[in-house]
Order: structure tokens, then C-alpha cells, then sequence
């Protein structure tokens, strides 16, 4: 974990398998004053408004992505999820326009220390550009029953991400910090404030 960080906010990772809570514990950073960045967000808005990102995923992935001339993120998802040699061609394509949205947001925050909140920053390679991890961690069937209590996914589809997404296993190797979101929201709250503290006291100016 480095600490020479300069004049730029220092970048706090921050993901987990879907259904973990990592939405929740952003928020919990966003609340206590830090600045958050949703790449996730940033990945929807450049498919959205980058014509030359548009071209490039239909030609790797067929027009049969397209409702007209607009993008189907369901049908894109559903695409690339049933391949770990599509999802890596469909970061490859957007990965390199989402790190230019970031460092353009990091440039303009006045923070010792930012969260950037990513659901595959591990897989993509991104904790690379990060100066800590946090993982954050729940049992399989808490996170199902969490996802499939949305009704934005079914049991199918919830598997599906998961095989596509990297292990516990990978993600305890990439961590610097985890957090365990097994319980309550008060006892997910005193974690987070609790690793702020530690993070305040290791990068502040």
C-alpha cells in the first residue's frame, strides 16, 4: 500500500461480488465526506454517449445488441456474461475510456483519499492503478437472497455473474482491507467509519 501520494487524492479501490454491499458501504464513504467515483456509472455513460465506444461494441459483439440505434445493456450483459473470453473483450473495449473519465474527476477533487467503487476492479486489472483495496465480503446465499430480492435478476442469471466474476479466494489475495457485510447496517456503519479513520491517519496531507 503506498502513501506518497503528492498533491493528488490518493485512490481507495473498492469492490466486491455482486451482492455484497460495496453500493452500501460507498455510500456510507459518501456520507462521511468522501469523495465517491462509480465506475460502473461512468462504463453506462460512456456506452451512452460515445459513438466511437457504441462501433467498437457492435462490432465485437454483433448488431443484435441494438434496439434501433441504441444500445440493449441487458442484451449486451447477457451477451458477455456467458463468456470469460467475451467479458474480457468487452472490458478491454471500455476500460481504457473509463480510466480517462477517472483521472479527469480525480484531478478535480480536494480530498486526501477518494473511493473508486468498481464491480470488476480486480478482473480488469484495475487495483493496479489503486494505492489500497477494499474488499468487501458476504456468504453466497446472503448475496443471492439480497440480488434476487431486488427482481432485476433471476437465480440463473445471479449464477452466471458470479462464475464470471473472480473468487474470494482472488479477491482476500488482492485486498488490503476487507469488510464483512454478514450483518447489520449499524455494524456495517462502525466498520466503515472505522476503516475511515485508519485511512485519514495514513494519507492525510
Amino acid at each position: 500500500m503506498a502513501d506518497d501520494h503528492g498533491s493528488r487524492p490518493v485512490l481507495i479501490g473498492l469492490t466486491g461480488g455482486i451482492g455484497s454491499g460495496k453500493t452500501a458501504v460507498a455510500s456510507i464513504f459518501s456520507g462521511l465526506g468522501i469523495p465517491v467515483l462509480d465506475l460502473d456509472l461512468i462504463g453506462r455513460q460512456v456506452t451512452g454517449a460515445d459513438p466511437e465506444a457504441l462501433a467498437a461494441l457492435v462490432k465485437a459483439f454483433g448488431r443484435e445488441i441494438l434496439d434501433g440505434d441504441r444500445l440493449n445493456r441487458k442484451r449486451l450483459a447477457d451477451i458477455c456474461f456467458s463468456s470469460r473470453e467475451k467479458t474480457k473483450r468487452l472490458n478491454d473495449i471500455l476500460h481504457p475510456l473509463i480510466w480517462q473519465q477517472m483521472d479527469g474527476w480525480v484531478k478535480e477533487q480536494q480530498a486526501a483519499y477518494v473511493i473508486i467503487e468498481a464491480s470488476v476492479l480486480i478482473e480488469s486489472g484495475g487495483y493496479d492503478r489503486m494505492a489500497a483495496t477494499i474488499v468487501v465480503m458476504a456468504d453466497l446465499e446472503i448475496r443471492k437472497l439480497r440480488v434476487l430480492s431486488r427482481g432485476t435478476q433471476t437465480s440463473a442469471s445471479f449464477g452466471s455473474i458470479v462464475k464470471m466474476q473472480c473468487s474470494d479466494e482472488e479477491r482476500r489475495a488482492h485486498a488490503d482491507f476487507i469488510i464483512r457485510n454478514d450483518g447489520t447496517v449499524e455494524m456495517l456503519k462502525e466498520e466503515v467509519e472505522r476503516l475511515h479513520g485508519l485511512l485519514t491517519d495514513q494519507f492525510r496531507s
